[in-house]
């Protein structure tokens, strides 16, 4: 608005066709069905398309998979030829460029699907040219503190999170420190969560730093390892000259902020800023060339200060191993800060910090694994209400604690249009009936019959099979189905009593339309599991070093190359009693990664592995099976 299109856009660029994108277009064009396609690309790894056929080869996830049969065989070899090719312009996620002359003087612009004008330049062409770039991020762990806190205020709690500092809550650092931050941003995923508890995070500063020690400029060559014992006091500090004392104090004589590069040049070599900043870049980006390059130059400043090949050697060896993407301080501790104010949120009013996750929905997680998170923090569900709704999840209390209410725009496939016109009806006053939601909104045939199995329409009274029939009286019939009767005649012969749907039933309808169990746990799925004849997952810190028997339904998977670059898998396992991270390495994987998507709910014999401080652990697999079932199930 300050400085209008003409001056002002959004750093754009083009999307490149890679492994995933590559073979789905290829499918599509063959005929292959939806479903075999989904199927295929989501066990593709994340690379480029003319690698696929080799890193397909070395995936054990595709042995049930007829990739030499065809049309396989021709999707594969076809997505190579593919690869690097524009697929279509796209937008940076927060760049954009100012300018005092025209920017359609210096870059060509498009109008990209949101209305914005966007360059055709990407991130690096555009500083080239000389327009000043500025990243403008849009922080979803920001909206959740809002919206939760503006739920709260309803209740008429005031909620000041600026006022945390100097951040001293011992119950959150409690939280953080022993890794219980599913949903809090910056430090929920499972590696933050495993960097907390291996560090004992209890002060501020740690935490800034291991929001940027986590990255891969700073974890590389088992810095995260060494930073966490020495914060620990588990080993001693150690600075690789005398010099870099006050610039690593902070961090144990590690470097974990991209300034550290600019201060080491500095200080140990005399070198500028501007010099020291050509090689953080090079460094950030692995310009090998250019790395080599100013290596020299930073050997020979640090000569004529007076110091010794050897000094020089041990540092430049701590400057070079901090290679790949880092934070700067201030952009770590903006994080560090937000982390601790969203998990004291947590701590203190977890129903709407849930709430607001969920409304969101942009976290490391699924929205099943956050409504397990929910349970195990106590708290249930409601279905949506065609006259208790609004945009986002909202929290209700009663009798049995509190309650996350289901929006009706979590419905899986229901328009726009409808939306719209259900936000506007609804400020007009409560829906009467089923007929009088249907008068007001004109919902498609499809969209009725999602909401009625979503228990949209449970709080007129009626059971769900005689809201399908009123549905049906009223005209809402799929296309190419025909009606006995004409349109709003009345129903007459049906039983007296319809049945609702079982338990069983509602809960495969909600894991449909909404990719979690509203009614129960989404365990309650899988009724013949002998969940009660394995080890508790809660229980689990009583084996140290043991080799146990776990059963659990798999939430969260991903799959990760070793050095030694083999596959390896790392899987979220969750029970009645908690939810545990799994370590599948390459051997293990080999044999047993196929079971990881074969069956959703797995029996898993591994080691229990603490963590060096006894502040954590994982589990270590060593075999994988289809959970064991009570006889007759």
């Amino acid at each position: 608005e300050r400085h209008g299109p003409e001056h002002a856009a959004i750093v754009g660029g083009f999307s490149t066709f890679q492994a995933r994108s590559a073979v789905a277009e290829v499918a599509k064009v063959l005929g292959m069905p939806d479903r075999e396609i989904r199927r295929l690309t989501a066990r593709l790894p994340h690379t480029d398309a003319d690698c696929l056929a080799e890193a397909i080869r070395g995936n054990h996830l595709h042995l049930d998979f007829p990739i030499d049969e065809e049309p396989c065989r021709t999707v594969l070899a076809t997505a190579a030829w593919l690869d690097g090719i524009p697929r279509y312009p796209k937008m940076h996620p927060c760049g954009i460029v100012l300018s005092r002359d025209p920017v359609r003087s210096l870059t060509p612009v498009f109008t990209s699907a949101k209305g914005w004008p966007t360059t055709h330049f990407d991130m690096e062409a555009v500083e080239a040219v000389g327009l000043i770039k500025l990243d403008i991020l849009a922080q979803g762990g920001l909206a959740v503190l809002r919206d939760a806190a503006a739920m709260l205020a309803g209740r008429g709690i005031t909620v000041e999170l600026d006022r945390l500092e100097p951040w001293e809550d011992g119950n959150v650092w409690d939280m953080i420190a022993a890794g219980r931050c599913r949903g809090v941003h910056h430090i929920e995923s499972p590696a933050m969560c495993g960097l907390a508890r291996m560090s004992g995070v209890r002060d501020i500063d740690r935490l800034i730093a291991v929001v940027s020690v986590i990255r891969p400029g700073a974890a590389n060559s088992s810095k995260k390892l060494d930073f966490c014992r020495r914060a620990q006091g588990l080993e001693p500090v150690h600075y690789a000259h005398p010099s870099l004392e006050p610039v690593l104090r902070s961090t144990f004589g590690l470097i974990a902020y991209e300034e550290h590069v600019l201060q080491i040049c500095e200080t140990f070599a005399g070198l500028s800023g501007g010099r020291g900043d050509l090689l953080r870049r090079a460094l950030v980006k692995s310009d090998r060339a250019r790395i080599a390059e100013l290596e020299k130059e930073f050997r020979e400043s640090a000569r004529q200060l007076g110091r010794t090949g050897e000094e020089t050697d041990a540092v430049w060896r701590l400057v070079a191993g901090f290679q790949g993407y880092a934070f700067c301080r201030a952009h770590s501790t903006a994080y560090g800060v937000e982390a601790y104010q969203g998990a004291w949120m947590k701590r203190y009013h977890p129903a709407e910090f849930m709430a607001a996750i969920l409304t969101h929905g942009k976290g490391f997680y699924s929205l099943l694994a956050y409504s397990l998170e929910c349970r195990l923090l106590g708290i249930g569900f409601r279905p949506p209400c065609v006259n208790a709704g609004r945009a986002g999840y909202l929290v209700e209390r009663g009798d049995t604690g509190p309650c996350i209410r289901v929006p009706l725009n979590a419905v899986k496939s229901l328009t726009e249009g409808l939306l719209a016109r259900y936000g506007k009806e609804r400020r007009g006053g409560p829906f009467r009936s089923l007929a009088d939601f249907v008068r007001r909104t004109g919902p498609l045939p499809e969209e009725m019959l999602h909401l009625i199995r979503a228990g949209a329409f449970d709080g007129f009274g009626d059971a769900r099979p005689a809201q399908f029939w009123q549905a049906r009286a009223l005209g809402l019939w799929p296309p190419g189905e025909a009606w006995l009767f004409p349109a709003g005649a009345a129903v007459e012969g049906l039983p007296a009593s319809l049945e609702p749907p079982d338990r069983l039933s509602r809960l495969q309808a909600e894991m449909e339309l909404f990719g979690f169990t509203v009614s129960g746990w989404p365990l309650e799925l899988y009724p013949g599991a002998a969940w009660d004849t394995y080890c508790p997952i809660g229980r689990l810190g009583e084996y140290p070093h043991r080799t146990v028997t776990v059963c659990g339904l798999i939430i969260q998977e991903r799959i990760h190359r070793q050095s030694t670059g083999d596959l390896m898998k790392f899987i979220t396992l969750c029970d009645w009693s908690g939810m545990i991270e799994c370590e599948i390495f390459a051997s293990a994987f080999k044999r047993w990664g196929l079971a990881t998507v074969r069956w959703p709910v797995v029996e898993v014999e591994a080691v229990v592995s603490l963590f060096e401080n006894g502040h954590g652990l994982t589990l270590n697999v060593r075999r994988i099976a289809q959970c064991r079932r009570h006889p007759g199930s």
